[in-house]
């Protein structure tokens, strides 16, 4: 008996995993999660600043 290729657990492709997610669909994921992440931040200062506290100017993300 042949074994089926595992496929990916987002897209469903059968390619070569690390874990259950290919490389692509983990790229993109990882992207998605840096993107939300900047956008809280970003959220959270200007909530900050609404109620008269200046956030500390720390570390610069590029």
């Amino acid at each position: 008996m042949e074994k089926a290729p595992k496929k990916c657990m987002v897209c469903g492709q059968p390619t070569p995993l690390k874990g259950g997610i290919c490389e692509p669909c983990q790229e993109r994921i990882r992207r998605e999660a840096m993107g939300q992440q900047a956008d809280a931040r970003s959220q959270a200062e200007k909530e900050l600043r609404k109620h008269g506290v200046v956030p500390d100017q720390g570390k610069e993300r590029k």
